[in-house]
């Protein structure tokens, strides 16, 4: 197990979910740029998707990234329910119910996110078009929004659907993002 990784997966998931839970995506996108300049790694829960379905991580890899990143978003918002004493008051904001709007959105903002992840070597760039991106209403957060439910209680069936349906349609988007990269644009010049 490589614990650099690992713990990469972790803090970064856990710091770019808990400044998403001020709902401020200038914040959180520029905490996504810095986490991605420093420590590099996915961070992000639909681009460890992504990397397995199109086998650039190995399944026990991003199996291992996929856990730590869910397991910082429920750190994150453990961490702010204790801050603001607000256990079981409903702190997470829930997610819209998965329509065709959100899919398309998911799809789209993985497929884009990806895109600049891949081209750009997972820099800056990803932070400042996850925080557009942000500006949008799309929730790049599945790390967090599991993580809210969890502090919550609030496991509902829509919301399940809609956390765990995002988040792979995201992956998805990511997927075909890689695809695309790796059959029509080629190697970067």
């Amino acid at each position: 197990m490589d614990q650099k990784r690992v713990l990469t997966e972790l803090i970064g998931s856990l710091a770019v979910v808990y400044f998403a839970i001020t709902q401020d995506a200038m914040v959180t996108g520029l905490v996504l740029a810095i986490f991605m300049i420093a420590m590099g790694g996915t961070i992000l829960p639909m681009f460890t998707l992504a990397k397995m379905a199109a086998g650039r991580d190995e399944i026990e890899e991003g199996a291992l990234d996929f856990t730590m990143q869910i397991l910082g978003g429920v750190l994150a918002y453990a961490l702010f329910a204790y801050e603001t004493d607000a256990w079981g008051t409903n702190a997470w904001g829930g997610v819209e119910a998965l329509g065709p709007v959100i899919a398309v959105g998911s799809l789209f903002g993985g497929f884009l996110l990806m895109m600049v992840y891949e081209r750009c070597g997972g820099g800056w760039e990803v932070g400042v078009l996850a925080w557009m991106v942000m500006l949008g209403g799309a929730s790049l957060t599945g790390a967090g929004d599991i993580g809210g439910m969890l502090v919550d209680s609030a496991w509902t069936g829509e919301h399940i659907i809609s956390v765990f349906g995002g988040m792979v349609l995201a992956g998805i988007g990511g997927y075909v993002a890689l695809m695309f990269g790796d059959q029509l644009l080629g190697e970067e010049e």
